[in-house]
């Protein structure tokens, strides 16, 4: 497998004493590295259109529509930034041609779908028990993120990234 920029990294002097641990341990401190980055990009596209731009504010009745909206938009854009990130460095994913890349974006997408019902409902469940309060709301994201996070772990290393040959050969003919 061609060295990316973490092997890279690994190889510099001052770090080269953490090569082994780093390689044994890779998938899962990338995991942890990109799953924080993609959990910033979440909060803060969501702290940018709840408090910035006061979508908060907005409800249709009962409905936080503003609230729904921003934690929707954040987190398909989040979803984006961790297919890109997991299947060039977490995975290394070595699916290759359109067929075989759709067929890998699909399964991801289809476990993010799950566990974005979890997190819109977790935060929409947040709204609905303490209305009004600001504080309370971020924290409830903040919690369903961390169940997010351990079930999206699983879903992409049963289910999409699972580097199985047999799959890829069937794939790509």
């Amino acid at each position: 497998m061609q060295k990316d920029i973490f092997d890279r990294i690994m190889g510099l002097p001052l770090l080269r004493r953490f090569e082994e641990p780093f390689q044994k341990h890779r998938e899962g401190i990338l995991y942890l590295l990109f799953g924080g980055l993609t959990t910033l990009v979440n909060l803060a596209l969501s702290a940018f259109f709840w408090y910035v731009l006061k979508w908060e504010e907005w409800y249709w009745g009962d409905f936080a529509v503003g609230t729904f909206l921003g934690n929707l938009i954040s987190i398909v854009s989040s979803i984006l930034f961790a297919y890109v990130t997991n299947r060039i460095w977490v995975f290394r994913s070595e699916v290759h041609g359109a067929r075989g890349i759709a067929v890998e974006m699909a399964k991801f997408f289809a476990g993010r779908a799950a566990t974005l019902v979890i997190e819109i409902g977790g935060v929409q469940l947040t709204t609905m028990l303490f209305p009004g309060d600001s504080v309370i709301l971020f924290i409830g994201k903040l919690v369903t993120q961390v169940l997010v996070i351990l079930l999206n772990f699983v879903f992409s290393k049963i289910f999409v990234f699972k580097n199985d040959k047999k799959t890829e050969n069937k794939i790509e003919k």
